[in-house]
């Protein structure tokens, strides 16, 4: 494994988001990542994708998508998931160059992610080892959708819906079709549509400032 450099940890200079911004008002960046496992004590950054939002609106032509070489074996386990073989990383760039490219695009927004305490999780790892912070507000669409379920009406099988979280399952309880399961970016841009249509209920249950939406659905 190639041990990059530290630097001391920079402050970007991130602005300040302020707390009682109107949710419509706020810039977004949806992301997802896939990893070389789910054991978080050996496991590595393998894909990162992202897409910006304005609101609720998607902005379909600004997207992130970059694959990193881990500098260890993918896990044959592991590809059957995400279909990323250690030949495909091989000429993929370094982590720290990645991370610069990364940090760059979610300047100034809040981030937003299904399960994003995985995501935060391995990127902040993966931050260690290169000196770069991640210092965004961030929101998570399971705690969210999670949320969203206790307040509706009850049903029979309420227990059951709020124990299924996977991207997947809620994504087709807001009518959405998933495709491509387990690509970064593919599961960044059905988060997106997940959180465009989760916006609208928010808004109509009183949520309508990032202050009262971190309180609901906060990741960390």
């Amino acid at each position: 494994m190639t041990l990059w450099p530290k630097r001391e940890p920079e402050s970007r200079g991130e602005p300040e988001i302020p707390h009682d911004a109107p949710l419509d008002s706020l810039r977004y960046v949806v992301l997802d990542t896939e990893l070389t496992s789910l054991e978080h004590r050996t496991n590595r950054l393998l894909s990162v994708g992202a897409v910006r939002m304005q609101g609720a609106s998607i902005r379909l032509g600004e997207q992130f998508y970059r694959m990193v070489n881990p500098e260890v074996e993918i896990p044959a386990e592991s590809v059957v998931i995400h279909q990323i073989r250690s030949d495909d990383v091989k000429g993929a760039e370094s982590t720290s160059k990645i991370l610069d490219e990364l940090n760059h695009f979610i300047r100034g927004t809040v981030l937003v992610g299904h399960c994003a305490h995985i995501d935060l999780k391995i990127l902040r790892k993966e931050m260690t080892q290169t000196g770069h912070t991640l210092e965004n507000p961030a929101i998570d669409t399971a705690r969210v959708h999670h949320w969203l379920l206790r307040q509706g009406r009850y049903s029979e099988d309420l227990t059951l819906q709020l124990e299924k979280l996977d991207l997947e399952t809620v994504a087709k309880a807001y009518g959405l079709n998933p495709e491509n399961a387990h690509h970064a970016l593919a599961d960044a841009f059905l988060t997106a549509q997940v959180w465009q249509k989760m916006l609208v209920t928010l808004q109509n249950k009183g949520i309508i400032s990032l202050k009262k939406l971190l309180k609901i659905g906060g990741a960390k």
